[in-house]
């Protein structure tokens, strides 16, 4: 039997006596482990501040602020990283006893995000951003959605892209930047505008201060894609060591 995570349902019975207000009580889809400030959460689980193992809902919108950075793990292992500025909504999160997922949805609805998949069959997972929809099989990802456009870096695994008018590509984890304008199609930018796209719109691939390790991924690749792209850094180059705060405002 499969366990849901459910929105508070009122009942009515058929003969005419009504239970208004009885409510079906919640499974929690996962749970954040950790939390930078200002990260608020908002749905099945009511409107809250989100703090360190609470609990986080199917319908649930996650927002971080400025300053924000969310870590969240689901009850199949799968983990996402919530950057400043950002907004993810769980969409649908339905998993079976043994803790692995029937199927998995979220939408990335704006700023710069690190999806892991679990230990689920890679066809309950899919990841909706506002031009494009993901599919993953054995994954780690960046994505970053903005008003222009969605893109993604597989860091590792491959997966499928899809616009919204149908067109698929498959990618691997090679660090390739891969971009879904609004109006449809893709593009995979290279020199200077990949490595560019990279250190801007990509965070994650350029500094992990602030993750747990559970969260890091190896980005060697892009590391190297960027240095063979742009040449040795100028004198007095400093990597950056923590995301900017404004990262997802673009």
């Amino acid at each position: 039997m499969y366990k849901l995570s459910l929105r508070p349902l009122t009942l009515s019975l058929l003969a005419g006596t009504c239970l208004s207000g009885q409510a079906i009580a919640l499974e929690a889809s996962g749970s954040a482990v950790s939390i930078d400030p200002a990260v608020n959460a908002r749905g099945a689980g009511g409107a809250r501040t989100l703090e360190v193992k609470g609990a986080v809902f199917m319908g649930d919108e996650i927002v971080a602020g400025p300053h924000g950075l969310a870590q969240i793990r689901f009850v199949d292992d799968t983990k996402i990283v919530i950057g400043p500025n950002s907004r993810l909504r769980i969409d649908t999160f339905v998993f079976n006893p043994n803790n692995t997922a029937e199927k998995v949805t979220v939408s990335a609805l704006k700023g710069a995000f690190r999806f892991i998949s679990g230990n689920s069959p890679h066809e309950a997972y899919k990841i909706n951003t506002p031009t494009m929809s993901i599919g993953v099989r054995g994954t780690v990802l960046d994505i970053n959605a903005r008003g222009a456009d969605s893109s993604v870096v597989f860091l590792s695994g491959s997966g499928t892209l899809c616009d919204g008018g149908g067109q698929c590509i498959d990618v691997t984890g090679d660090c390739a930047v891969h971009v879904a304008p609004r109006g449809g199609g893709f593009s995979a930018p290279t020199g200077q505008a990949a490595a560019q796209r990279l250190d801007v719109f990509f965070p994650f691939t350029q500094s992990q201060a602030g993750l747990d390790a559970a969260f890091q991924a190896n980005t060697s690749g892009c590391q190297n894609a960027s240095n063979h792209l742009l040449g040795p850094p100028p004198e007095g180059f400093k990597q950056r060591t923590t995301p900017p705060s404004n990262y997802g405002s673009h």
